[in-house]
């Protein structure tokens, strides 16, 4: 990843412009690292398509709205750098581009249409910052149009995957039955070619935050409890049964469950504990940092 040298002071805007929510990490240059504010989010479900693959009028407009609000917080905040990252509702449907071109006008920035290899790969740069340089490591990162999965070390990635399962792009086929998700996706993950001594499997993105937030029954996001919380199979299959049995009300009074995710917790669920069936997944560590942290590594000095 080729570094681009900023300032100290310098003030950075970067969008995750996803297939569930876009959300923003803003953060101050000090000359040796990045000094982030929390993650802001809005919920605007981009990836609830039409049957031909389109993003719906409705869907684009909630985008709309939340790009205006988000200009209003960079512009306040300062960001002179500002990128917008779009992942699979907008690289797949065949009007992202006109989405793209809505979005230019309410919030200029740059924006880039990630492919699904390297949406993986700046989720593992983001996330195994902090992890030790002698092992090698696994993201797996469910969002609400895709799954990623990323494997390398320290050095470099060497196995990334895009998989066309999401908790947005699941969540009529969960509704079918508890197993369903499971049949649909299992003999879909590849084998990983792990090189070296391999340390653990992370979870990053929407789906696995919320599992832990949940787990640790948050009445207020925290993100410093969630990096680094680790779930077991067990646990996560008991959040599955809970979740999966009530009602829309019921799941709003769930603690850590955030009112945007309460109709696609399960089938986002049922996709990780699909791939810790197929890789004999014990537990996951929960990382909060992620592929925003990532994009973030490549600006600062040498």
């Amino acid at each position: 990843m080729e570094q681009c040298i900023v300032e100290q002071g310098s003030r950075i805007g970067i969008v995750d412009l996803g297939s569930n929510s876009f959300r923003v990490l803003l953060g101050t240059y000090d000359g040796s690292q990045w000094q982030n504010e929390p993650k802001q989010l809005w919920t605007t479900r981009l990836g609830k398509r039409h049957s031909n693959g389109l993003l719906t009028e409705e869907a684009m407009e909630r985008g709309v709205q939340a790009l205006k609000e988000i200009e209003e917080i960079l512009t306040d905040y300062g960001a002179t750098i500002r990128i917008a990252l779009a992942t699979s509702a907008i690289r797949e449907s065949g009007n992202g581009k006109d989405f793209l071109e809505k979005a230019m006008q309410v919030c200029p920035m740059e924006y880039r249409v990630l492919s699904g290899e390297e949406e993986a790969t700046y989720g593992f740069i983001g996330a195994t910052v902090y992890e030790n340089p002698d092992f090698h490591y696994a993201t797996i990162d469910v969002g609400g149009g895709s799954t990623e999965i990323a494997l390398g070390d320290a050095n470099h990635v060497y196995f990334t995957k895009s998989y066309p399962a999401g908790a947005v792009r699941m969540q009529d086929i969960s509704r079918e039955g508890p197993q369903r998700v499971w049949e649909e996706t299992v003999r879909m993950w590849d084998e990983l070619p792990i090189e070296g001594m391999f340390g653990e499997f992370i979870g990053i993105g929407g789906t696995a935050t919320s599992l832990a937030a949940i787990d640790l029954q948050m009445e207020r996001y925290d993100p410093r409890r969630i990096q680094g919380h680790r779930m077991d199979r067990g646990t996560i299959e008991a959040m599955i049964l809970q979740l999966r049995y009530m009602s829309r009300e019921e799941r709003l009074e769930v603690k850590g469950l955030q009112p945007g995710r309460v109709d696609i917790i399960v089938p986002g669920a049922e996709i990780i504990t699909s791939l810790m069936d197929t890789y004999q997944i014990g537990s996951i560590v929960v990382s909060e940092a992620d592929g925003l942290e990532g994009w973030q590594a490549q600006y600062g000095a040498k």
